[in-house]
């Protein structure tokens, strides 16, 4: 059932989609993260957002 409230629809993709994934090692990290929390990498990327 898609959410037709704009402001719940905002707090669901936040929580969807608000973390970094490591390029190196696929782990999650939270969205202020600096570098992979498992192996150290600096080079993280956003979670995609598939439609």
């Amino acid at each position: 059932m898609p959410i037709s409230d704009p402001e719940k629809l905002r707090i669901a993709v936040e929580h969807r989609f608000g973390y970094w994934i490591c390029r190196r090692c696929g782990a999650r990290n939270p969205i202020g993260a600096e570098k992979c929390r498992r192996c150290g990498s600096k080079d993280l990327r956003p979670k995609r957002f598939k439609h």
